[in-house]
């Protein structure tokens, strides 16, 4: 680290705070050209990843309750993105999936968020990449442990 001061750990936090506010701030923008907010967006995904889902799993999966999918749901088939369907082993089970409108919208934001972080991280390279990565990992763990 010839010539180059060593950053104060209030400065690494603030760094890793506005790179993440910046995400955010994007990836909701992609959002918002649809109409949706994160939550629904999310909700969107878990069906898009998974195929058709019941609705208790994309709460567990989103970690929000029963009542807060129900309501994003709701908004999600007011939209035509989502439709509800009856389990074919299981009645007392509602399942969600796409529409073709659904699908449409969640590759299109998918796509373009990808496109975004793309273009994003090409201003590293591979290995600050990795080295990034690795450092977010020890990181994250460490706060996981550490934490309250």
């Amino acid at each position: 680290m010839a010539g180059k001061k060593a950053k104060s750990p209030s400065s690494l936090i603030d760094v890793i705070t506005s790179t993440y506010r910046t995400l955010r701030h994007e990836s909701e923008g992609l959002m918002s050209t649809a109409g949706l907010t994160r939550a629904q967006f999310h909700a969107l995904r878990c069906a898009a990843e998974e195929g058709p889902l019941p609705m208790k799993e994309i709460s567990e999966r989103m970690f929000v309750t029963r009542a807060d999918v129900t309501g994003l749901i709701d908004k999600l088939e007011s939209k035509g993105l989502v439709r509800r369907v009856a389990h074919h082993r299981d009645r007392r089970a509602t399942l969600v999936e796409l529409t073709p409108k659904g699908k449409e919208v969640q590759e299109r934001i998918s796509s373009k968020y990808k496109a975004f972080m793309h273009d994003s991280l090409k201003a590293l390279t591979r290995s600050e990449r990795d080295s990034l990565y690795d450092a977010l990992v020890k990181l994250q763990d460490r706060m996981s442990r550490v934490g309250t």
